[in-house]
């Protein structure tokens, strides 16, 4: 309990000091490194808008809320890839994910353990006038589980390991996040919460091979959210915030663009179908999702979104930039045993 509290009290003392730092700053421009990574995996999530960090119960769990694979079980292992849009307007361009999850089944325990790997990438193929890019983000994911009474609380971290190739140069950057998850009922609806800190404390990513090797920084992000059942677990409702608390090193400024509004809503009309909506606000753009799912077989998931992102950052005017996303879970031990079956 004393390390329980000792979490709790670290987790609250981060949210306040976003909350009383969000009216301050303006757009840095050196604290972008893993940016690539933002978008974050699975087409389940992004066709949620993101609004994830109170769910986290597929692949991409490790992602969102690693604090999630304490609520999963056996052995799961998920990818995703932009089959069209986005990075891919470029010849040669990738933009994937891959994860594996390994939650053991503890029969009569009061607390569970599980683990989790997963691959960020993306990439870009030099042309006249650019330099080749490859960029990809490592995750160690830790989960452990504690009943409190009605409600389970599970606690998260993740080791991040940036790796990124621009021309010649090469950056390299390690950080940690800490999580929470808590699953219950209010008033005979299921609900969670989520609490996620993301590149705490800012994470540096260290430039090597470049003219003046100047380091870059991944901002400290913090993302919390809620999420509802509703007929029997045919409807779900989720939103999230997500807001930067502040520069930690003082060549930076606080930036508000990372603050954003997420929001939700998946409706599954009979078993083994759904249908997603989702969309996210910021200052200075907004991105609209419609996805589906499917599970032909127990253990197997297909899932889709197509994603609209508007900016009017542009001299251009406003710009639209869609991608055709594709993802697909497999979970080892539920699909065997419906195969065989």
């Amino acid at each position: 309990m004393r390390k329980l509290a000792v979490f709790a009290i670290v987790g609250i003392s981060l949210l306040l000091a976003g909350v009383v730092a969000l009216s301050d700053g303006v757009p840095p421009a050196s604290n972008t490194a893993g940016s690539f990574a933002q978008n974050g995996i699975g087409a389940r999530a992004r066709a949620l808008g993101g609004s994830f960090v109170s769910i986290a119960d597929d692949s991409s769990a490790g992602y969102w809320n690693p604090a999630g694979l304490a609520f999963m079980s056996g052995y799961t292992v998920g990818g995703m890839y932009v089959i069209a849009g986005g990075a891919l307007g470029y010849t040669g361009a990738k933009d994937q994910g891959l994860s594996f999850l390994a939650v053991p089944t503890q029969s009569g325990s009061t607390s569970v353990w599980g683990g989790g790997l997963t691959w960020i990438n993306k990439s870009f193929p030099m042309t006249e006038g650019t330099f080749s890019s490859d960029s990809s983000l490592f995750l160690l994911s830790l989960a452990r589980g504690f009943p409190i009474g009605d409600w389970k609380l599970a606690l998260g971290t993740n080791i991040r390991y940036y790796y990124e190739k621009v021309a010649f140069g090469v950056g390299r950057g390690l950080g940690f996040d800490l999580a929470a998850l808590v699953k219950g009922e209010l008033g005979g609806i299921p609900v969670s919460f989520g609490l996620v800190s993301v590149d705490t404390l800012e994470t540096t990513e260290r430039w090597y091979n470049t003219p003046h090797n100047v380091p870059a920084y991944a901002p400290w992000i913090l993302r919390t959210g809620v999420s509802a059942l509703f007929l029997d677990g045919k409807i779900r409702l989720a939103s999230d915030i997500e807001f930067s608390p502040l520069a930690i090193h003082s060549e930076l400024v606080r930036n508000p663009d990372f603050d954003r509004l997420h929001f939700g809503v998946e409706v599954v009309p009979v078993k083994g179908f759904a249908l997603r909506a989702g969309g996210i606000i910021w200052r200075t753009g907004r991105r609209w999702s419609l996805g589906i799912g499917l599970i032909p077989w127990e253990g197997l998931t297909i899932d889709y979104v197509y994603e609209m992102e508007i900016g009017g950052t542009s001299t251009a005017g406003v710009q639209r930039v869609g991608a055709h996303i594709l993802s697909i879970d497999f979970q080892f031990l539920s699909l065997l045993s419906s195969l065989s079956e």
